[in-house]
């Protein structure tokens, strides 16, 4: 007399005769197999009897009902050792009621657990594996495999590894992004692995810790809580080496404080993955929840071959993840580069009597150094030549910040000493491990006066036409740069401009420039390089210090943003 069995504790009745047919399996007290489970219909499925087979037959259930791993569409024959599930209730049809002993469960440790939320669900994550030899986690039970009698038709032959295999190495290569990457690869390894009930793949993330990015069931139900020990990742992690285990539940060799029969895992298999650098960066595991089906040795084989796979198509997509954010970066500073330019004046001055010349070289496409003319009133025009410490994008946003303040506070402030003072208390508040040197130059061009005053910047030099005297002015008058001292009083000096003489405003970058050996220009050099060149304009000064920082550097690359001005009394 045939025989339907079950161990699952939510089972009331573990053993029924089938001595009548129809045979209900279901939550309602009247079904001949009732069971206490609420994903389970009230009336689910039912074994019906039609000369000489049996059949299983689903009721239009919420969830399905499967046979050997495959839904039932309508009446399927059951053979000896059919397996039926019904969520994740496994029973077992016997065409013969005796019994062939019975197995006890073992007793497994428990381990705490940490959660870690993967879109809309949970992974449960324990904590430490044992420190047992893990080389090899294969259970000392040697369960039914997927290939033994009851089973064998779900193997998958090996021309279909194959194809799956040639498969899986031409869709991943058109693959880049990551998602899309993960999602192919959980379809191909059902496709090839048909016994595995979950996958799911774990990736380091940037502080080193794994994070579940990926997960596959082929069962709605088991989509509810993915519980995962993290002592079988961290052992691969570790080891680099795949692990297989054929019975999880009894396998002693999985020390762990948590149940693995509270996790529903019986046979398991994980690979690592591996970067071209030797190096693990997360794994990727199969396992299935149900008693009678085993992974083998022939399955971990191929089950790496397309780990190996994996890895390769995910360093991939990281790196066209990181080309295509390095490229937006590109498109952004670029853009930045754009704006700064915008910031710095498009044209000198128009003042009579006046001549100008300008020069700008950021050492990245964004620069730390600023200068500006700033048109005044009763005929007067500043001149702000400013240096941010550091470079790139925060030199270059500190610098747009310079730049406001410098056109408010000489807009609103006849005194460049009070205009100073108060940028100085400016940015001073903005409490940030930066500060600004600056000159400023404020000419009247009814006098012919310029007021200097030093914020901690290089002294301008002055070039007298009178006798061809070069000269660094405002040493002595030279304060702290801007931001480091928030109540620090400024001094400033005059000077008169003869027709003919020109002052030369610079940044660092022009006398700090060095060359393949390390030898900076220097203020000395540079002024050496104007004496002999014999230039007395305020553009052949210009272009004589240009064409100095390049003859001196040479193949040298810049270590400093360059910017200089320069502005001479017409004779």
């Amino acid at each position: 007399m045939p025989l339907l069995t079950s161990s699952s504790a939510s089972v009331l009745n573990k053993s029924v005769k089938i001595d009548k047919a129809p045979v209900v399996i279901g939550r309602h007290p009247d079904c001949e197999i009732q069971v206490d489970d609420g994903s389970v219909s009230r009336r689910h499925a039912q074994i019906v009897y039609s000369k000489p087979h049996y059949y299983l037959e689903d009721l239009n259930s919420r969830n399905g009902s499967m046979l050997n791993n495959e839904f039932v569409t309508g009446r399927t024959r059951l053979f000896d050792g059919s397996e039926i599930q019904i969520c994740d209730i496994v029973f077992r049809f016997t065409r013969s009621s005796v019994a062939s002993g019975k197995r006890g469960r073992p007793t497994v440790a428990t381990e705490s657990t940490d959660e870690s939320v993967y879109g809309s669900k949970v992974f449960s994550l324990s904590d430490k594996h044992s420190e047992r030899d893990d080389s090899q986690l294969v259970s000392r039970l040697d369960v039914q495999s997927h290939t033994s009698a009851g089973h064998r038709h779900r193997h998958v032959s090996a021309e279909d590894k194959l194809k799956v295999l040639m498969k899986i190495a031409h869709a991943l290569s058109d693959l880049v992004e990551r998602n899309d990457v993960l999602e192919r690869i959980l379809d191909f390894l059902f496709e090839l692995f048909v016994q595995a009930d979950r996958g799911f793949v774990m990736l380091k993330d940037v502080n080193g810790t794994l994070q579940p990015l990926g997960f596959k069931c082929r069962r709605p139900t088991d989509d509810e809580n993915i519980r995962v020990s993290s002592t079988i990742a961290e052992m691969v992690m570790e080891s680099r080496r795949p692990l297989i285990s054929r019975d999880a539940a009894i396998d002693d060799r999985f020390d762990t404080k948590e149940s693995i029969m509270d996790f529903q895992i019986r046979s398991i298999m994980c690979a690592p993955l591996i970067n071209s650098r030797e190096e693990s960066i997360g794994v990727i595991q199969l396992d299935t929840l149900r008693q009678t089906i085993a992974f083998s040795e022939e399955d971990l084989e191929m089950f790496v071959t397309v780990a190996m796979q994996a890895s390769l198509a995910i360093q991939k997509s990281d790196l066209f993840s990181l080309r295509k954010k390095t490229q937006d970066l590109r498109k952004d500073l670029s853009l930045a580069h754009e704006l700064q330019q915008r910031f710095l004046p498009q044209r000198s001055p128009d003042v009579e009597g006046y001549e100008f010349f300008s020069w700008y070289r950021p050492m990245q496409q964004v620069g730390g150094d600023y200068f500006d003319y700033i048109a005044l009133d009763n005929d007067r025009v500043a001149i702000v030549v400013a240096d941010v410490v550091g470079h790139g994008v925060t030199a270059a946003l500190l610098m747009a910040k310079v730049s406001a303040e410098s056109r408010f506070a000489l807009a609103t402030e006849p005194d460049p000493i009070v205009a100073i003072k108060r940028m100085n208390e400016e940015l001073s508040s903005l409490h940030i491990d930066r500060f600004v040197t600056l000159v400023l130059v404020l000419i009247d061009t009814r006098t012919h006066k310029a007021t200097i005053v030093n914020a901690g910047h290089m002294p301008p030099i002055l070039r007298k036409a009178s006798d061809g005297s070069l000269k660094s002015i405002a040493v002595e008058e030279a304060g702290v740069p801007l931001g480091v001292l928030n109540d620090y009083e400024y001094e400033s000096i005059e000077v008169s401009l003869d027709p003919g003489d020109v002052l030369l405003m610079y940044t660092d970058g022009v006398n700090e420039a060095m060359d393949l050996n390390g030898s900076q220009l220097t203020t000395t050099g540079l002024i050496a390089d104007i004496q002999v060149s014999n230039t007395s304009t305020p553009e052949s000064i210009g272009q004589t210090v240009c064409e100095s920082v390049a003859r001196h550097s040479g193949e040298a690359e810049m270590i400093d943003d360059v910017c200089l001005v320069c502005v001479g009394r017409v004779e």
